[in-house]
Parts: structure tokens; sequence; C-alpha cells
């Protein structure tokens, strides 16, 4: 496979060699099937069975075979994922192929890779099977050193001793949220396994194992992984971005018995996902998103969780102390496992641990075990991994708990004194043991080449724009600490509206063209003295002819996007006004971003008395005054707005999105403060007066999207900078006690 142009790199060629693998190994199974299942039938047509264009050594090969795999083989096998009435055997192999590639070029190349796998293994071999699952592992743990596809594989000593522990039972519910390549759950299958009394159990077995994967590789190894080790049909096994679900839509039958997972941690979801969470868990953050899905989904009575999480959601703030306190208050968090350094690596040098936590009962005490190295060890490295015989210690002392060496106990009421930071150090150490400056230099310096990556992506982002920067010079020094990293987003924002990324399509209808017939609709609301008149462009407009626009763009005033209103507060000595049906926006709620629901309610008098006008779901809001002055939100659910806020119901669904990250980028523009004025304010004649460069309705989009992409890549580099800046302290820290 090395040889052939078009497989570039480890993962590309693990994913090649899976999918020929899954076809394989289905086709054996299907050879099962025709015995054991009355009337099976192949959701495959004849010539796409591997036994008919596969298995013969002297079949297809060359240009032929090339031909036969891209034009019928894939579009075939993909349309069974989309297909009405298809088997549930047709609907697991759509499901691995819908993303799946055919990298190969040459069908020469191709044919010698399909007849080594054709000629080497027979998956209705017992023996032939034991051997490959070993195989198989071995390719998974490869994924380690394939670039970013590390993220999909757990390392096995770690998965089977979080499932020792938790000892999931037949007929219990077990989930993994994201799923990866399989790994917990395959130990799940095998601990299981040996709890089998009769031939039913098999059937109980596959019911009750439940995994998502986002990623198509990482669920086509999922896929295949849960085949090999007797899973026949597993369409529990769901490609999908779990978060994607509102969390309000789980009910008590998604309710799981066991929650097994390592959830991707220091990367950020797109924009949105955030809004299927209710407010206080709201945030960008994965692992925070995931560990909300976690403690809402577990079972009341028998629910248990082994998650694994970074150091930085023990000590983290905001959304992170919101899911501590709850998880402190609502579940028993009866263990932390720390792991040290290198357990993940080269994947990551970020510290982990894991979290074994149980619903119902609250939390008393907290137990600690920091796991130590072996002897002789000062780090894990793919040559010396951390072996699953290293968890006899706390299996050892796991249902005989005293403090040790390695294990402490911590009261609530201490977690809840430090505002519930978990990052509690060992207090029975005789002695700080620092580790060797030299290995931790080593780290550094992989966490600074993960950083430089990171800020290497941005500028050649921003070095493809039509004119250039002089900071960009300078990016690495300028953008290096967590709190320049907002005014990175803030540079990024503006760019991106001034339509300097390279997004253009000069094919594109300008906005003005595409909008339904503004004119009629703004001269009826007028008329109804819902708006005020325009005022005349032609002075403003004469200073602005000055800054060329890309083409398809045109300048407008706000007031063009949609209808502007403001609200009214109703008076607060009459308490008939408030606690009523109608859900009230405040001033202090815009800055969520996206608002899902409010603190406060007010009656239908009420709403009629201050002549307030329901917002439609969708307007774009902004704080007129308060606190919050100048913040930017949008409002997703149907709600009044107080006379403190502005609220903009646009022309066009697109504009939602890009009118939202507009007004991020003009709010400072808005803010001014009156003679004697007590707090700066916002008008709202002001706002819908600007002038602005409006771009094609698919442009907004692509810029939308340019966005969200830099402002992810921009939090990811503030993740490193954040891990960077604690690795400092650890190395001066052991330099000092060297001396």
């Amino acid at each position: 496979m090395r040889k052939d142009v078009g497989v570039d790199g480890d993962a590309q060629r693990i994913s090649q060699m899976v999918w020929l693998l899954f076809l394989k190994i289905f086709d054996d199974k299907e050879q099962e099937w025709k015995i054991t299942i009355k009337g099976y039938k192949s959701p495959l047509q004849t010539r796409f069975q591997w036994s008919n264009w596969a298995a013969n050594a002297e079949g297809m090969t060359g240009e032929e075979l090339i031909d036969f795999i891209n034009n019928d083989l894939f579009p075939s096998l993909k349309k069974l994922a989309t297909t009405a009435g298809v088997s549930p055997h047709g609907k697991v192999i759509g499901s691995v192929f819908e993303d799946a590639y055919n990298y190969m070029k040459s069908g020469t190349l191709l044919r010698q890779v399909i007849n080594t796998i054709q000629g080497d293994v027979d998956f209705n071999s017992s023996d032939d099977r034991h051997i490959f699952n070993d195989i198989y592992e071995k390719i998974l743990s490869d994924l380690q050193s394939a670039g970013n596809a590390g993220e999909y594989y757990t390392p096995r000593a770690v998965t089977q001793f979080m499932v020792d522990i938790l000892n999931p039972q037949l007929g219990e519910v077990v989930f993994d949220p994201a799923c990866g390549t399989g790994g917990f759950l395959v130990n799940v299958i095998e601990h299981v396994k040996k709890q089998f009394k009769t031939s039913k159990d098999s059937a109980k077995l596959q019911d009750t194992i439940h995994g998502v994967e986002k990623k198509p590789l990482p669920h086509m190894l999922a896929m295949t992984n849960m085949m090999l080790h007797g899973i026949d049909v597993p369409t529990n096994i769901r490609h999908d971005n779990t978060l994607s679900r509102p969390l309000k839509d789980y009910g008590p039958k998604d309710r799981v018995d066991v929650i097994i997972t390592n959830p991707p941690f220091g990367g950020v979801e797109e924009d949105g996902i955030e809004k299927n969470f209710p407010k206080k868990y709201q945030t960008r953050e994965t692992a925070d998103l995931f560990m909300a899905l976690i403690m809402h989904l577990l079972r009341t009575d028998t629910g248990r969780a082994a998650v694994v999480l970074p150091d930085g959601f023990l000590f983290g703030e905001g959304t992170k102390t919101t899911l501590k306190k709850e998880l402190l208050e609502e579940f028993n968090l009866h263990t932390i496992v720390r792991l040290p350094n290198g357990v993940f690596s080269p994947y990551t040098g970020i510290k982990t641990n894991i979290l074994f936590f149980e619903k119902g009962a609250p939390t008393k005490n907290v137990w600690f075990f920091e796991h130590p190295y072996p002897e002789g060890y000062k780090s894990y490295s793919r040559g010396k991994p951390l072996r699953i015989e290293e968890f006899d210690l706390e299996k050892k002392w796991w249902y005989k708990r005293k403090q040790t060496e390695f294990a402490w106990k911590v009261s609530v009421k201490d977690i809840e004194d430090r505002n519930y930071n978990l990052d509690f150090k060992n207090p029975f150490e005789k002695e700080v043991s620092h580790r060797d400056p030299e290995e931790l230099l080593k780290e550094y310096d992989n966490l600074l080449i993960e950083q430089n990556k990171v800020q290497e992506l941005l500028k050649s982002e921003l070095k493809q724009k039509k004119s250039e920067y002089a900071f960009l010079t300078h990016f690495d020094k300028l953008f290096s600490t967590k709190e320049s990293i907002d005014k990175l987003k803030s540079v990024l924002l503006s760019i991106a509206m001034r339509g300097e990324f390279e997004t253009q399509n000069t094919g594109d209808e300008p906005a003005s063209k595409l909008l339904v017939d503004i004119e009629t609709e703004r001269k009826l609301l007028v008329k109804q003295k819902q708006i005020s008149k325009p005022k005349a462009l032609d002075q403003i407009l004469e200073s602005e002819k000055k800054h060329k626009l890309p083409n398809g763009w045109e300048w407008v005033r706000l007031n063009e996007y949609g209808i502007w209103k403001s609200g009214s507060t109703p008076s607060r000595t009459n308490q008939s006004f408030y606690g009523g049906k109608v859900p009230w926006v405040k001033s202090g709620e815009v800055k969520q971003g996206r608002i899902r629901e409010t603190s406060e309610t007010i009656t239908e008098t009420a709403l009629q008395k201050c002549s307030l006008h329901l917002n439609p779901i969708g307007s774009v809001l902004i704080a007129m005054y308060g606190a919050n002055i100048g913040e930017v939100g949008v409002l997703e659910i149907e709600a009044a707005t107080n006379q403190a806020v502005c609220a903009c119901k646009t022309y066009s669904p697109i504009n939602n999105e890009f009118l939202y990250y507009l007004l991020l980028s003009l709010k400072s523009n808005f803010i001014s403060q009156g003679a004697g004025a007590a707090q700066p304010n916002i008008s709202r004649e002001k706002i819908i007066n600007t002038v602005v460069p409006l771009p094609p309705f698919k442009e907004q989009e692509r810029i939308v999207k340019k966005i969200e992409d830099l402002f992810q890549l921009s939090n990811t580099l503030e993740t490193n900078i954040e891990e960077v800046s604690r690795m400092k302290t650890q190395i001066i820290n052991s330099f000092l006690a060297n001396i």
C-alpha cells in the first residue's frame, strides 16, 4: 500500500485496509447467516458480494478494478445508508461506507492487497479470528502515531481497568457517547461474555451495547471491531454527533445503567451545538458538554460512570464549576484516579484523571488515588506503555480503602471551600517529587510544537487575505497569552467582516436582489409606525465610497436587515405584572450568546400594558445599557424583551448568524456616555442608521463558517497556552529542587 501514490500516511492506509477487511468479515459472516438465520437474504447485489468480485485471485485488476470500486461498488454501498426499508444488515454496511473512500489509485497494487486478505484470513475459523483480534488491536494502537488519528485510541490498560471496576452485568445498558474505535465497548463485551449461561445471552448483549462516534474513520474501525467481537449487526453503534440532540429531548427510555468513555478534550464544538443544552451548561468546550450529557443520561437507581477527563476539568471555573457542584450534590463522586504524564503519549502530554461516580446519593467524601510510575520509569512512551498489571495496586485498595502514600480522602466541605476546585495534591507525599527537568523540557518542547502548529494555521489563514498586516511578523509574540486570545478573535472578526478572507464567489447575486420586496414591506411598517422613515444615505455613502467593496457587496444601513424594536419595562410596583407565562429577556441575559431560557416571566396583562411585542424565534439582540452593554445574543425562544434590549428580526434566516457576528464586531462603535449619564448606553437610532457593507447571502454563509473555524482554532490555541504555562511552573520548580 505504501507504493500506491493515492494513499498518504498511516491514517489513510488503515482506513483503506479496514473497509476491505470489513467486506471480507461481512462476507464470511453471511456464509454463517445463510445457515443459522432462516430465510436470510443478503442486502448486497450478487456482484457486490466479496466472494463474487474479490475472492478470485485472478479476478478483476488494474483499471477495471479501480473503475468497478469507484463507480459501481462504493455508490451502491453508500446508498444503503439512506435507502428506505433496507434490512439491519444493510444499514450496517451503509453506515460504514457513507463516508468511506477508496484512496488507492493502482488497481494492480489493490488486487495484491485483496489477495493477501482473502488468502490469509478466514473469519469463520475460531483460530484465525482469535489471532486477527490481536492484529486488529495492534492496528488500532498504531493510530497513535498516525497524526491526529491518535485521538481515537485509548490505551487498552486504561479501558480494561475502567471496565473491571464498573463491572457491567448482562442485561445492563452500556453506553459510550464518544466511542472512537470501540475500545471501551470491546472490553465490556469480553467482560460480560464470561457471564453467559444460555444461547440467548448473546442476543441480549447485542441489544445492550450502545455507542456513538462523530468521525468516519473511527466509526468504521468501531463497526469492524464490534463484528470481530461477536456483535454481528452493530446497528447500535451510530455515526453521529451525540451532542447534536437537545438535552431536553432525552427521556426516561434513553437512560442507561453504565457510561464509560474518554470524551474529546482540548477542543471545541461547532457553533450552535451548545444551544442544545440549558444555559447553565452552555459552552463550546467539548468535554464539558459531554459531562453534562453523561450526568443527565444515567439511571437514578443503577446509573454509574467512569470518565477520563483532563486536569483542566478539576481546577477549571465557569461551566466546569457548575458541573462539579451538581456532580457532588446529585451523584456520589467516590473516586478520582490521577494518571501520570505520558499515558496518552504521543497524542497529548496533558495529564488526565478517571472520575468514578454513581447516580443517587450526594457525595460525602472523594477518594483520590495517584497512580505511580513502575519502578525505574520516569514517564510512559511508545516503547514503555502503561500496562494493565499496574492497576493491581488500585484494585487491591478499592474495596478495603485506607489512606496510603498513594491514596487520600477529601471532604465535600473542603471542596466547597475551594469553590469546587478538585485539583488536590497528595498530602502524604513525604517530599515533593519533582520529575527530571530534562524530561519536562522535552514535554515542554512538544507542547510548544503543538502550539506552533495552531499559530501557523492561523497565520496561514491571515496570509491568504487580500491585504497584508504588519502584525503577522510578530504574531507569535502578540498572541501568546490567554488574555490576548480575545483580542485575536476581535482581529479575526474585523477582517472577516471586511470581506478580506478569500471566500468570495463573484457569481453570487447581491443580497438586495434576493430579498422579497423589502421596499413594500418597509413602507407598510412605516405606515404602521413600527419603524421610522429611512434617513438619506447620500451623505454617509459619500464618505464610504473611498472604501472599495468586493464584487457583489453593497452599502446598506442596518435598518435594512430587518425589523428593529426595543421593549418597555413593566412597573415593578405592580406585582400582577410578574410571574406569568411570557418569558422576559433582560439585558443581563444577552451575554449568553444563545438564549434558550430566561430567569423571569411576565403576564399577558403586562405585555399589553407596556406594548411589548413577542420577538419571533431567531431575533438578534443587543444589550442597550447596563453591565452587559454591547453584548450580543440570538433569541432561540419566543419571548418579550425589556427596554434595555434592542431586537432585530432579520428578513432572511442566514442573516441571523451573520448579523450576530456583525454586531459583535461593531458594538464598541455604538456605545456612548451622555453628559451627566450614570452609565454608558446605546441608541437604537444609532444602531439602525449605521452604514455597513453587506455581502451576498451565500457569501454571508461562507463568512460565518470561516469565523467559526477561526474561533475554534483560537480556542485550541488558548488551551495550548494554558498547558504551556502550567508546564513552565513545573519546570522551574523542578530546576529549583535540583539546585
